[in-house]
């Protein structure tokens, strides 16, 4: 989305030496579509990954990705066999962990924080758009990543696609029938939720809550439960 912002650079530099509230006002109307967009990014449809600042100390002495391109990085962590990190990726909105005005907010400091900064004998649109492309909410810090490692939280695969439930088959000696995989399931409504993702692949949290009339969180325990059940029926059948 292209934006017209031809005038914020002389706004800046009025602003930086008159500080005039009348000025920063206007600055601030010139980048509200700017900061809409962005947090709605942030908050509908970024994923973190879980060791975003606590990747394990395999992580930061490794020596596997030197020269390889980072399209690749993905893959090869995928197979380590030492990796210690914890897997998995948090979106902002499905694990329900702020508001986006919360995400809003803290953009709007972080501008405030850019004009400070900013050198007037440069361009401000283009110091703005360097400072964002990859900006992460300050509230998203070590302890608040860390704090997420215990929930059921949203997972993603290759493609992008919302996975909650994963049946294992690592070979096909050991592959589940759906009668097998259906005895793990204590309750009807653990039934209900184990039927609609093996008929959906790419079921959704929120479209599954919608069906069956509980909430996406809801969805999500059940599914946790039924994934440790089907862990340890593989083991047993392995033996």
């Amino acid at each position: 989305m292209k934006y017209n912002l031809i005038n914020l650079t002389n706004l800046v530099k009025e602003y930086k030496k008159t500080k005039s509230k009348i000025i920063l006002n206007k600055i601030y109307s010139e980048l509200k579509s700017i900061v809409k967009d962005k947090a709605d990014y942030i908050y509908y449809h970024k994923y973190y990954p879980l060791n975003l600042y606590h990747a394990c100390k395999y992580c930061r002495n490794c020596n596997k990705l030197r020269n390889i391109p980072k399209s690749e990085h993905s893959m090869i962590c995928k197979e380590c066999d030492i990796c210690k990190c914890t897997k998995g990726f948090f979106n902002l909105n499905k694990d329900n962990l702020c508001e986006v005005g919360d995400v809003e907010n803290d953009i709007w400091c972080e501008i405030l924080r850019i004009i400070n900064n900013f050198d007037i004998t440069k361009d401000f649109n283009t110091y703005l758009i360097s400072c964002l492309w990859e900006f992460i909410p300050t509230f998203i810090t070590k302890n608040f990543v860390k704090s997420l490692l215990n929930k059921s939280l949203v997972h993603i695969d290759e493609e992008g696609n919302e996975t909650e439930i994963e049946i294992p088959q690592e070979d096909n000696q050991f592959k589940l029938s759906t009668e097998e995989i259906l005895k793990v399931a204590i309750s009807k409504r653990e039934k209900e939720v184990i039927n609609l993702y093996l008929k959906d692949k790419k079921m959704k949290l929120d479209k599954a809550g919608d069906i069956l009339g509980i909430s996406h969180q809801a969805i999500s325990l059940i599914l946790k439960k039924l994934q440790k059940r089907l862990k340890i029926l593989l083991a047993k059948i392995k033996k």
